[in-house]
Protein backbone atom coordinates (compact mmCIF):
# COMPACT_ATOMS: atom_id res chain seq x y z
CA UNK A 1 0.00 0.00 0.00
CA UNK A 2 2.87 2.40 0.70
CA UNK A 3 3.63 2.49 -3.03
CA UNK A 4 0.99 5.22 -3.45
CA UNK A 5 3.43 7.81 -2.09
CA UNK A 6 5.72 9.90 -4.22
CA UNK A 7 9.43 9.69 -3.50
CA UNK A 8 9.25 13.16 -1.92
CA UNK A 9 6.47 12.05 0.44
CA UNK A 10 8.36 8.88 1.37
CA UNK A 11 11.45 10.97 2.06
CA UNK A 12 9.41 13.18 4.41
CA UNK A 13 8.03 10.13 6.17
CA UNK A 14 11.56 8.69 6.42
CA UNK A 15 12.77 11.87 8.12
CA UNK A 16 9.90 11.73 10.61
CA UNK A 17 10.42 8.01 11.17
CA UNK A 18 14.17 8.40 11.75
CA UNK A 19 13.61 11.23 14.20
CA UNK A 20 11.73 8.81 16.42
CA UNK A 21 13.90 5.77 15.85
CA UNK A 22 16.06 6.91 18.76
CA UNK A 23 18.57 4.08 18.66
CA UNK A 24 18.70 3.82 14.86
CA UNK A 25 17.72 0.16 14.81
CA UNK A 26 15.15 0.55 12.05
CA UNK A 27 11.96 0.43 14.09
CA UNK A 28 9.99 2.53 16.55
CA UNK A 29 8.18 1.68 19.75
CA UNK A 30 4.67 2.73 20.76
CA UNK A 31 6.13 5.65 22.70
CA UNK A 32 8.13 6.73 19.67
CA UNK A 33 5.07 6.34 17.41
CA UNK A 34 3.11 8.58 19.75
CA UNK A 35 5.76 11.26 19.25
CA UNK A 36 5.71 10.81 15.47
CA UNK A 37 1.93 11.20 15.35
CA UNK A 38 2.15 14.25 17.58
CA UNK A 39 4.57 15.81 15.08
CA UNK A 40 1.93 15.16 12.41
CA UNK A 41 -0.60 17.00 14.56
CA UNK A 42 -2.34 13.92 15.94
CA UNK A 43 -2.64 13.61 19.70
CA UNK A 44 -3.00 10.04 20.95
CA UNK A 45 -1.97 7.92 23.92
CA UNK A 46 0.60 5.15 24.18
CA UNK A 47 -2.08 2.46 24.53
CA UNK A 48 -3.62 3.49 21.18
CA UNK A 49 -0.18 3.49 19.61
CA UNK A 50 0.41 -0.07 20.82
CA UNK A 51 -2.85 -1.06 19.15
CA UNK A 52 -1.82 0.68 15.93
CA UNK A 53 1.53 -1.09 15.94
CA UNK A 54 -0.18 -4.43 16.52
CA UNK A 55 -2.51 -3.77 13.57
CA UNK A 56 0.41 -3.17 11.17
CA UNK A 57 3.13 -5.32 12.76
CA UNK A 58 3.43 -8.03 10.12
CA UNK A 59 6.39 -9.76 11.75
CA UNK A 60 4.99 -9.45 15.30
CA UNK A 61 7.97 -7.64 16.85
CA UNK A 62 5.72 -5.20 18.77
CA UNK A 63 7.67 -2.43 17.07
CA UNK A 64 7.00 -0.65 13.80
CA UNK A 65 9.47 -0.86 10.95
CA UNK A 66 9.56 1.83 8.27
CA UNK A 67 7.56 -0.21 5.74
CA UNK A 68 4.88 -0.82 8.36
CA UNK A 69 4.92 2.89 9.23
CA UNK A 70 4.38 3.73 5.55
CA UNK A 71 1.54 1.24 5.33
CA UNK A 72 -0.12 2.88 8.33
CA UNK A 73 0.34 6.38 6.90
CA UNK A 74 -1.05 5.24 3.58
CA UNK A 75 -4.05 3.64 5.21
CA UNK A 76 -4.79 6.47 7.60
CA UNK A 77 -4.07 9.58 5.60
CA UNK A 78 -2.82 9.58 2.11
CA UNK A 79 -5.09 7.41 0.05
CA UNK A 80 -8.41 9.03 0.80
CA UNK A 81 -7.06 12.53 1.27
CA UNK A 82 -5.15 12.62 -2.00
CA UNK A 83 -7.70 10.72 -4.11
CA UNK A 84 -11.02 12.51 -3.57
CA UNK A 85 -12.07 11.57 -7.09
CA UNK A 86 -12.30 7.89 -6.16
CA UNK A 87 -15.95 6.88 -6.09
CA UNK A 88 -17.11 6.01 -2.61
CA UNK A 89 -20.07 3.66 -2.55
CA UNK A 90 -20.40 2.08 0.91
CA UNK A 91 -23.21 -0.26 -0.21
CA UNK A 92 -21.02 -1.67 -3.00
CA UNK A 93 -18.03 -1.92 -0.64
CA UNK A 94 -20.14 -3.87 1.85
CA UNK A 95 -21.32 -6.23 -0.92
CA UNK A 96 -17.73 -6.75 -2.13
CA UNK A 97 -16.45 -7.36 1.38
CA UNK A 98 -19.01 -10.14 1.88
CA UNK A 99 -17.91 -11.98 -1.25
CA UNK A 100 -15.29 -14.59 -0.47
CA UNK A 101 -15.26 -13.86 3.25
CA UNK A 102 -17.59 -16.44 4.69
CA UNK A 103 -15.83 -16.74 8.03
CA UNK A 104 -14.52 -13.26 8.62
CA UNK A 105 -16.28 -12.01 11.75
CA UNK A 106 -13.06 -12.01 13.80
CA UNK A 107 -11.30 -10.13 11.02
CA UNK A 108 -14.17 -7.64 10.85
CA UNK A 109 -13.98 -7.03 14.62
CA UNK A 110 -10.23 -6.45 14.38
CA UNK A 111 -10.66 -4.15 11.38
CA UNK A 112 -13.41 -2.23 13.12
CA UNK A 113 -11.21 -1.72 16.19
CA UNK A 114 -8.28 -0.65 14.03
CA UNK A 115 -10.47 1.87 12.22
CA UNK A 116 -11.74 3.23 15.53
CA UNK A 117 -8.16 3.63 16.76
CA UNK A 118 -7.17 5.35 13.52
CA UNK A 119 -10.15 7.67 13.76
CA UNK A 120 -9.21 8.56 17.34
CA UNK A 121 -5.66 9.38 16.23
CA UNK A 122 -7.00 11.71 13.53
CA UNK A 123 -9.46 13.41 15.88
CA UNK A 124 -6.85 15.77 17.31
CA UNK A 125 -9.22 17.72 19.55
CA UNK A 126 -11.00 14.54 20.72
CA UNK A 127 -14.38 15.98 19.72
CA UNK A 128 -15.63 12.75 18.17
CA UNK A 129 -15.44 14.34 14.72
CA UNK A 130 -12.83 15.05 12.08
CA UNK A 131 -13.44 18.54 10.76
CA UNK A 132 -12.04 20.58 7.89
CA UNK A 133 -9.49 22.32 10.10
CA UNK A 134 -8.05 19.00 11.30
CA UNK A 135 -7.80 17.69 7.73
CA UNK A 136 -6.14 20.89 6.49
CA UNK A 137 -3.57 20.78 9.33
CA UNK A 138 -2.92 17.11 8.66
CA UNK A 139 -2.41 17.54 4.92
CA UNK A 140 -0.08 20.49 5.52
CA UNK A 141 2.00 18.36 7.87
CA UNK A 142 2.13 15.70 5.14
CA UNK A 143 3.36 18.24 2.61
CA UNK A 144 0.07 18.38 0.72
CA UNK A 145 -1.91 21.55 0.11
CA UNK A 146 -5.69 21.33 0.09
CA UNK A 147 -7.95 24.35 -0.02
CA UNK A 148 -10.90 24.68 2.32
CA UNK A 149 -13.17 24.06 -0.66
CA UNK A 150 -11.35 20.83 -1.55
CA UNK A 151 -11.55 19.63 2.05
CA UNK A 152 -15.23 20.53 2.29
CA UNK A 153 -15.85 18.61 -0.95
CA UNK A 154 -13.98 15.61 0.44
CA UNK A 155 -15.95 15.77 3.68
CA UNK A 156 -19.18 16.16 1.72
CA UNK A 157 -18.53 12.85 -0.03
CA UNK A 158 -18.75 10.96 3.26
CA UNK A 159 -20.76 13.31 5.50
CA UNK A 160 -24.10 11.50 5.51
CA UNK A 161 -25.69 13.57 8.28
CA UNK A 162 -24.75 16.89 6.64
CA UNK A 163 -23.08 18.47 9.67
CA UNK A 164 -19.86 19.36 7.80
CA UNK A 165 -17.75 16.93 9.84
CA UNK A 166 -16.84 13.26 9.63
CA UNK A 167 -18.02 11.16 12.56
CA UNK A 168 -16.69 7.71 13.45
CA UNK A 169 -19.35 5.80 11.50
CA UNK A 170 -18.84 7.95 8.39
CA UNK A 171 -15.08 7.43 8.69
CA UNK A 172 -15.53 3.65 8.88
CA UNK A 173 -17.76 3.68 5.78
CA UNK A 174 -15.15 5.79 3.97
CA UNK A 175 -12.34 3.40 4.85
CA UNK A 176 -14.48 0.36 3.99
CA UNK A 177 -15.11 1.76 0.54
CA UNK A 178 -11.45 1.78 -0.49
Amino acid sequence: MADIFSQEQMDKFRVIFEQFDKNGDGDISAKELKGALKQLGQVTDTKSCKKMIKAYDKNRTKRMEFKEFLDMMANVFQYHLSHPEVARDPANAEKQSKQGQTNSSAREVATNKRLEDLFDSLDGDESGFIDAEEIIKLTEKLGEKMSLEEVQELIGQVDKDGDGRVNKDEFKRLMASK
